[in-house]
């Protein structure tokens, strides 16, 4: 292909891609009837659906800045033909940023119904992961709990001494100094401060975002948590779509699918038949939620994920070279002894509801006699333990299974590439919003934005014919 013919060709896509762009627009206005009430009071404002395009279609480009993305406003004409030749200022864009993002999970909705009307999946299979992104917050624009109990005695009780002024953070030291509030309005402040701590468990506060949550990031050469948003995903395996996308404080994936299941529920409008997560998600809170939907849940367990990676350790005692036989109830050691059980015992309840049951399997009289003493185990005789519930158990065997090994292997495929298209294509970790709420929305337009281009591809591998796609969107958007 000359250089010509393939300027051509990318010209005709980026043309495609707008077209069904604003074609997708249209149909979420039409499809969930969201409509804007206007005063008669005043300058008109620009067109909803308009600037949504806008900036929709900016983000489709991977353009986030407000400033870029009016300039494109202006003077490029894709950008002046999707969005009917409106110029707004890179204040309005903003404002429409701020006060509309959440529309983008309707879009978002309405992409994946379009994907299962039109037969490029059936959202069978949902591959579930967490990502973590820093928030839009200085590492020296913080203040600890220690220096906000310092402060408050400042001006409650009695000034500080000049060493203990010194031992304040330098965001505490510029509070102190600070001559634009009063004392009043500083002890309020003060207060305020000491309150969110409380409310996150933690002993230090950004300052630019309250939201955020100190997180522990996978970046290399990152020693110490930073100020971070839990970004939850749920992929569908067949397709590679979004299907939802959850921001939360908690550092932690261990309880974290009924909320974002509950958000794909609602985008699908229908139920996939099967999770995958990883071992971390393995815990009775989510197990039980899935369970009571009849959805299959293929979560591994430590020992699984070790043995399905082919990362066994090396000691040879260890507890992932001890087999159970389901059928006898006994544990077999590497030497082919039985251990039986010993008995079973009440574990403690785990956070959101549910215990297991702690069972211990031991042989003394084989340990007694075994060769391996001090090797194997250094006191008596060796115990294996292992916490089971009804729905654990039918979780483990399932993924024990050939079909579950199977079903499982296609999660890798669906969810490592998610995290560095966000952080290294769209920059997220760099763009100025703060706010729980105002990143949970920002996700719903990245997300949008992603799941258009992979439509857009997904209809060219498939060869389908994109103006028949969109007289299909046309019709689903009316029904």
């Amino acid at each position: 292909m000359s250089d010509k013919s393939r300027e051509i060709e990318e010209m005709e896509d980026e043309f495609q891609l707008m077209y069904l762009a604003s074609t997708i627009v249209d149909g979420t206005f039409n499809f969930f009837k969201i409509e804007r009430k206007i005063s008669n009071v005043g300058k008109p404002p620009f067109d909803l659906k308009d600037m949504i395009k806008l900036i929709f279609y900016g983000y489709i480009n991977k353009i986030t800045s407000t400033v870029e993305l009016a300039y494109n406003a202006k003077y490029n004409h894709l950008y002046n033909l999707i969005s009917h030749a409106i110029e707004p200022s890179d204040r309005t864009i903003r404002d429409y940023c701020k006060y509309f993002q959440s529309i983008y999970q309707l879009i978002m909705s309405f992409i994946l119904i379009v994907a299962s009307r039109i037969g490029l999946t059936d959202f069978e299979h949902i591959a579930i992961d967490g990502t973590i992104k820093k928030a839009y917050n200085s590492p020296f624009n913080i203040i600890k709990e220690k220096d906000i109990s310092l402060l408050i005695r400042h001006y409650m009780v009695e000034e500080l001494t000049k060493d203990e002024i010194k031992q304040l953070r330098r965001t505490a030291r510029k509070f102190l100094y600070d001559k634009s509030k009063t004392d009043e309005e500083k002890v309020d402040i003060l207060f305020y401060w000491w309150h969110l701590l409380d409310y996150s468990g933690q002993v230090s506060l950004a300052l630019n975002d309250y939201d955020a949550r100190l997180m522990k990031i996978k970046d290399k050469g990152q020693k110490y948590p930073k100020f971070s948003f839990n970004i939850q995903l749920g992929t569908d395996t067949k397709s590679k779509l979004i299907c939802g996308v959850n921001v939360v404080q908690n550092p932690t994936d261990h309880y974290q699918i009924p909320a974002l299941m509950n958000q794909i529920l609602t985008n699908l409008n229908t139920k996939p038949n099967k999770i995958s997560a990883d071992t971390i998600y393995l815990t009775l809170a989510n197990l039980n939620y899935l369970d009571n939907l009849g959805i299959s849940a293929l979560i591994p367990t430590s020992q699984q994920n070790r043995e399905n990676s082919g990362n066994l350790p090396d000691n040879e005692f260890a507890i992932d070279y001890f087999d159970f036989d389901e059928y006898k109830n006994v544990v077999i050691c590497p030497q082919n002894q039985e251990l039986t059980l010993d008995g079973t015992y009440d574990a403690p309840p785990e956070k959101g509801g549910g215990n297991k049951i702690k069972a211990v399997y031991s042989n003394y009289k084989a340990c007694n006699k075994c060769e391996f003493k001090g090797k194997c185990f250094t006191k008596n005789h060796r115990t294996i333990t292992r916490y089971i519930h009804e729905v654990t158990y039918k979780v483990e065997r399932l993924m024990a299974s050939e079909e579950g090994i199977k079903e499982y292997k296609l999660r890798s495929k669906t969810v490592e590439a998610h995290n560095g298209t966000f952080k290294r294509i769209y920059h997220y970790d760099d763009i100025p919003i703060t706010g729980l709420e105002r990143v949970q929305n920002l996700m719903f337009t990245i997300v949008a934005s992603y799941n258009l281009i992979r439509l857009f591809n997904l209809i060219k591998i498939n060869k389908m014919d994109l103006f028949s796609v969109i007289s299909s969107i046309r019709f689903i958007s009316l029904m």
